[in-house]
């Protein structure tokens, strides 16, 4: 399982919100480039970067902050936010952006995810699945859908979406702990990879999500704040998948 740090961008700035409410946000450093390489010495083998005002907006505000973090680093890094149709898909890849994550899209234009899926391959193609109380939230999370978790999931895999993230909203930012029992039954209904992101609290928080499958799990509040010692984790997580256990 990897470990993968988040980098969220609102005004250029790297921040965290608490459950994903902009009205609570914590600034944590200015230079976001300096953040990135700051995790990829602690040994970060991927970055998740968000555009928090493009997810809220619909237009990617913070791309020159993203083109910064990708000239700075030499690992993939993944991005979410604002991203909405295939063209702009096509245009992060070109930039040097491994996966792009569709969250609103998903829901409001999924014809839009099949194009990027035709344009850029599935490998480039990440479906975030972001939920409260086991339905689908959109828009930065302001808005509530009434599509279930597991039914976009299904629809998405029908496109031919193959890796999927699962935030639990009312987790994201708390260290609170993941919800292992929807992520269990999110894994159970889907063959294809998923990556965590929510309420991660503890290098034991991690140990428990590989114990599910999960191909990923991402921590942000966690790492910034010291709950999370990113190089221990890693060390932690490489150690268990040696071992088998």
């Amino acid at each position: 399982m990897e470990v993968l740090p988040a980098i969220d961008l609102r005004n250029g700035h790297c921040v965290r919100l608490n459950q994903g409410d902009y009205d609570r946000e914590t600034v944590f450093d200015d230079n976001p480039a300096e953040v990135a390489q700051r995790w990829v010495d602690q040994g970060a083998r991927r970055l998740h970067i968000v555009d928090l005002d493009g997810a809220r907006d619909g237009v990617r505000a913070n791309a020159a902050a993203v083109s910064a973090i990708v000239e700075a680093v030499d690992i993939p890094v993944q991005l979410g936010g604002g991203v909405r149709d295939a063209a702009e898909a096509r245009r992060l890849v070109d930039a040097g952006v491994e996966r792009v994550i569709f969250g609103t899209a998903a829901i409001e234009a999924p014809e839009q995810v099949q194009a990027a899926l035709e344009d850029v391959g599935a490998s480039h193609v990440i479906v975030g699945v972001d939920a409260r109380d086991g339905m689908v939230q959109t828009r930065g999370w302001i808005e509530q859908s009434a599509v279930s978790a597991i039914d976009l999931s299904k629809q998405m895999v029908n496109l031919g979406v193959q890796r999927f993230i699962y935030t639990d909203t009312s987790r994201d930012g708390t260290l609170t702990h993941p919800n292992f029992e929807a992520v269990a039954e999110l894994s159970d209904n889907l063959r294809y990879p998923i990556i965590v992101a929510g309420g991660i609290a503890s290098i034991e928080d991690l140990v428990g999500l590989a114990k599910l499958g999960v191909e990923g799990a991402i921590s942000g509040m966690a790492i910034y704040s010291g709950a999370i010692n990113l190089k221990r984790a890693i060390e932690t997580i490489d150690d268990m998948t040696a071992s088998g256990s």
